[in-house]
């Protein structure tokens, strides 16, 4: 089982697309977001701890977040349902823009 000293643990969370210093890391220590064990005064976090952490932040603020209501999930996914519908919206007129430009007549 590896573990990761503060910088190694930033530059694992880098690799991943996290962008967060030696500072952000620490904070998350001290709060408890990334578990961590103190050897001779020096946090040292398990690899397996570092791939919870980025699980758990990769859904949060999203319906699949650990640890809220169903109510908050509803409201959640109805949001993203709302958002992707302007999406749809926005792409149909980029697809009749691209059509017209090109004088391809839709089926």
């Amino acid at each position: 089982m590896n573990t990761f000293n503060l910088k190694e643990t930033t530059a694992l969370l880098h690799s991943y697309g996290f962008k967060c210093d030696t500072e952000m890391v620490s904070h998350w220590i001290s709060e408890g977001n990334i578990k961590s064990i103190e050897n001779s005064g020096a946090f040292e976090v398990l690899e397996e701890e570092v791939y919870r952490f980025i699980e758990a932040y990769r859904w949060e603020g999203t319906a699949f977040e650990e640890g809220i209501d169903d109510q908050t999930k509803i409201e959640r996914l109805l949001e993203e349902n709302a958002h992707l519908k302007e999406q749809i919206i926005k792409l149909q007129e980029e697809k009749a823009k691209l059509e017209d430009q090109l004088e391809i007549i839709p089926f």
